[in-house]
């Protein structure tokens, strides 16, 4: 009995002792607020080009991780959400556009009529795999600030008060 409130009062001081961080991104004209919590995927760019895809972990206080690359807050270009399903629901598109564009062009070397047909199909699911991946609106640094908050020092900081 005593083990099991040992382990009880353990647990309970783990969760009120992590420091929980999100990375909080304010549009500069209006002051919306949008949040990114960590282990989120995301798909981010830096200022010398580089492109990260993976799941969002915090270092510190002004950087992250993404795919065990550390990246400073400072050298953030822009970020998006990035979701595993959207991601596989577009390459499936892809892939079966592409199919399909295939197929159309071994249609019409057979002299088929209906290859234009196809064609106009496999073109259609192709160019909706490109407008699905830019469904995501992308946070860029001209428009947004970032910071890195830690919400056990804003809760205390809202105690005080």
């Amino acid at each position: 009995m005593k083990n099991s409130i040992y382990l009880v009062l353990l647990l309970i001081s783990f969760t009120m002792l992590s420091q929980q961080r999100i990375l909080e991104i304010t549009n500069i004209k209006t002051g919306k607020i949008k949040v990114f919590e960590e282990n989120q995927r995301i798909k981010l760019r830096t200022l010398d080009k580089k492109k990260w895809v993976g799941n969002l972990k915090f270092s510190d206080s002004i950087s992250f991780t993404v795919n065990n690359h550390k990246i400073r807050i400072d050298s953030l270009q822009s970020i998006k959400n990035q979701p595993r399903v959207l991601g596989t629901v577009k390459r499936v598109l892809l892939i079966s556009g592409a199919a399909i564009l295939g197929a159309s062009i071994a249609s019409a070397s057979d002299g088929s009529d209906s290859a234009f047909l196809i064609f106009a199909i496999g073109a259609g699911t192709t160019i909706s795999s490109g407008i699905l991946g830019s469904a995501n609106s992308s946070y860029t640094h001209r428009k947004w600030k970032y910071k890195i908050v830690d919400l056990s020092l804003k809760g205390e900081l809202l105690k005080q008060k």
